[in-house]
């Protein structure tokens, strides 16, 4: 097989396992880089489809993005960041971060678990 078309393969299935992941994985980077004031088409643009959108009774629209930070097999670290939107364009972003305690891991099971 060529490389061309081993390289073609291997972006084929890159893009695949990107779109059934349920929302973009956005960077705390990526996610401080949208200013205040950028349109709706600018951050989608930008970071990609939300892993989920709420339309609030006020009239905004919140867009939450998740980013998982892993070790592993395991989750060590995951943030929420959730863009507020108001008439097309954002007023207000932040951040939640969950950081799980160490000891709801069982030690035994992390000193004897093969990683993959």
């Amino acid at each position: 097989m060529s490389k061309r078309r081993v390289l073609c393969y291997f972006l084929l299935c890159f893009a695949a396992a990107g779109c059934s992941s349920g929302g973009s994985i956005v960077s705390m980077r990526a996610f401080y880089d949208i200013p205040i004031g950028a349109t709706e088409s600018e951050t989608v643009a930008s970071l990609g489809r939300p892993y989920s959108v709420h339309e609030r009774a006020d009239g905004t629209v919140e867009y939450e993005y998740i980013e998982r930070i892993k070790e592993g097999e395991r989750t060590i670290e995951e943030r929420c960041y959730t863009i507020v939107l108001k008439d097309g364009k954002v007023v207000s972003k932040k951040v939640n971060q969950d950081s799980p305690p160490g000891y709801l891991f069982d030690s035994y099971q992390m000193q004897t678990t093969e990683n993959k």
